[in-house]
């Protein structure tokens, strides 16, 4: 580490420690790619593929594509979580921010107010290349959603929010088609 970096860090634990500096804020990193939290993980087109892929044979996978600036985002965004608390076994949700890169803290946050306690994700990367490699049916309107079953199979992808029921529906028609 740098001596700049360590005294920056070390300037801001003491502004921290004296009260200077509120306790919400993130310590700058010594690095500009280290992650603030696990919580919400960088991702490219090509690595969320690769993630979506790491469940085929196992999970179900439902992929939502959102961010904080989307009231319809926001308004669905419980009842995703509540699928995958309702179905642990059979189904991997995948949230991806769509936020803007100053709006990373925004949605770290909103995880956390979601209760959300698994690895989520953070689109980098041109939005065309990773809209394409989503779907070639999705125009790039938030939210989007896709389901696939176990096999890999698409079972369902929309633009636009959904209702619990929906969601439940597609999530179901994806585990019982995953069933060997």
């Amino acid at each position: 580490m740098s001596a700049i970096v360590q005294n920056i860090t070390l300037v801001t634990l003491a502004l921290v420690m004296v009260g200077m500096l509120p306790t919400h804020q993130p310590i700058p990193n010594a690095t500009s790619n280290a992650q603030p939290d696990t919580l919400l993980k960088d991702v490219t087109a090509t690595e969320l593929q690769e993630v979506i892929a790491s469940y085929r044979g196992e999970k179900a996978v439902l992929v939502n594509i959102w961010a904080t600036w989307c009231a319809p985002c926001i308004k669905e965004f419980p009842e995703i979580v509540e699928l995958q608390h309702n179905y642990p076994d059979e189904l991997k949700v995948i949230f991806v921010s769509a936020d803007f890169p100053g709006q990373r803290s925004d949605a770290l946050e909103f995880l956390k107010r979601q209760e959300v306690n698994w690895t989520t994700y953070f689109k980098t990367g041109k939005d065309q290349k990773f809209i394409e490699s989503i779907s070639s049916k999705w125009t790039g309107a938030l939210p989007f959603t896709k389901v696939i079953a176990r096999n890999g199979d698409l079972v369902a992808s929309w633009e636009q929010s959904a209702s619990y029921e929906k969601f439940e529906r597609h999530v179901k028609t994806a585990i019982k088609s995953s069933k060997p």
